[in-house]
């Protein structure tokens, strides 16, 4: 039986990165960048260089923290289309080195490259994950740092060893050593409630677990939470790679640059962020079944509701139906200025799900979404990739004209 071979390619400050390539005359020309939107803005970071890094800055940051430790740097918005674009490119380039490719994230990949030593002809792991390394940065543009291991959560600990532009490869039999480094903190999926009941146990390091029984542990923590603990912090780790990771969920969302109390300007808001997740959801072939609509209130209180619908829904006339009625519902309950604004759709399914293909063929005329919703989704993806984002928009969009307040942020899971 072959010995596991997993690396995890990550994209080295992917949005940055982005941001640079998106304008090679702004932020392409400083070393300091922070993107997330304009200096002025209320929202929050969500990447940072890594000269801008030393400085203090920080994903999740507020942007005016930002400028305050930072003033020099460039400030950028997300650049949506180019994370997109590139996401494929690299993904591309991956899926010619491994039989099984999974997209962790948009900016992480995992490549399962157990059994491929005949096809490299023994090359090691290490020299191999260079030259994927180089071969993604001269065809896309983007730097990747790769670690290597036996399981996918070693390899992605590796990965963050040797940033950016790094190679780390456990050798197989060298797991409890490398381990053995980290604090617990650092593993992912121990998140800072987890990490602060082992802290006051005594533990706040992999080596402070190895002289503590499983029982011991599982009394601590949970049954579930200690097995995997356990056998991560002495090195055995049986996580493998998918050939395609489950996308969770789609979404966009916008921060204010004022707070905004008239219901119908959030509605307005609202289609605008509908119209960008519809078209998030259509560019990989997905529908979804759940809607969500989140608010965060002035005082950062966050608000949110979820509803599911029977048939899976893509467009954006369906989306926005369904996250109005949840946006109502929230400003019933509680009133007062909102700063941000969410919609997300998940439950997804693909176009090669055989029950959503199914779906598709049986009329709902009570749902929300009908064939025409849909053909009237797909001819405006076709205009807006012919002639621009802006080729075709809702007309309740038009009229509130072009103050330069839209927003097109967006993440998927």
């Amino acid at each position: 039986m072959s010995i596991p071979r997993i690396l995890l390619a990550d994209c080295d400050s992917y949005f940055v990165r982005c941001a640079m390539l998106a304008d090679p005359e702004g932020a392409g020309r400083s070393d300091l960048v922070i993107v997330g939107g304009k200096a002025s803005s209320r929202g929050v970071v969500t990447s940072a260089s890594y000269a801008a890094r030393k400085y203090g800055v920080h994903a999740g940051m507020p942007m005016a923290t930002a400028v305050r430790l930072c003033p020099r740097a460039v400030f950028a918005p997300v650049p949506g289309e180019m994370v997109n674009r590139k996401h494929h490119e690299v993904r591309a380039v991956l899926d010619e080195f491994s039989p099984i490719v999974e997209a962790a994230s948009v900016d992480e990949f995992y490549l399962d490259m157990t059994g491929t030593e005949m096809l490299y002809r023994g090359e090691s792991l290490a020299d191999t994950a260079r030259r994927i390394q180089q071969a993604v940065m001269d065809r896309t543009g983007i730097s990747i740092s790769i670690g290597g291991a036996t399981g996918r959560t070693l390899a992605k600990m590796a990965a963050s060893v040797n940033k950016p532009f790094g190679v780390h490869v456990v050798p197989p039999g060298g797991e409890a050593d490398f381990m053995a480094r980290f604090d617990l903190a650092d593993i992912p999926g121990v998140g800072p409630a987890l990490a602060e009941a082992l802290r006051r146990r005594g533990a706040t390091t992999v080596r402070d677990l190895h002289p503590i029984d499983l029982p011991t542990l599982v009394s601590w923590v949970g049954d579930g939470r200690a097995e995997w603990l356990y056998r991560l912090a002495r090195g055995e780790d049986h996580g493998r790679v998918s050939p395609r990771g489950p996308q969770k969920s789609v979404s966009h969302e916008r921060t204010f640059a004022t707070d905004i109390t008239d219901p119908e300007e959030l509605e307005t808001r609202l289609m605008m962020l509908a119209v960008d997740t519809g078209a998030s959801l259509r560019a990989e072939d997905l529908r979804g079944r759940t809607v969500t609509v989140r608010v965060r209130y002035a005082d950062f209180t966050d608000k949110s509701a979820s509803r599911t619908v029977p048939d899976p829904i893509e467009s954006d006339r369906a989306i926005f139906t369904v996250a109005r009625e949840l946006l109502h519902g929230l400003l019933r309950k509680r009133g007062g200025g909102v700063r941000l604004l969410h919609v997300g759709v998940s439950k997804l399914m693909g176009e090669d799900d055989e029950s959503a293909e199914l779906m598709l063929f049986e009329e709902q005329p009570d749902g929300p979404e009908t064939a025409r919703d849909r053909k009237i989704a797909e001819a405006s993806d076709r205009l807006r990739g012919k002639f621009g984002k802006e080729a075709i928009v809702p007309a309740r969009i038009v009229k509130r004209g072009k103050d330069g307040s839209r927003g097109r942020g967006g993440s998927q899971t």
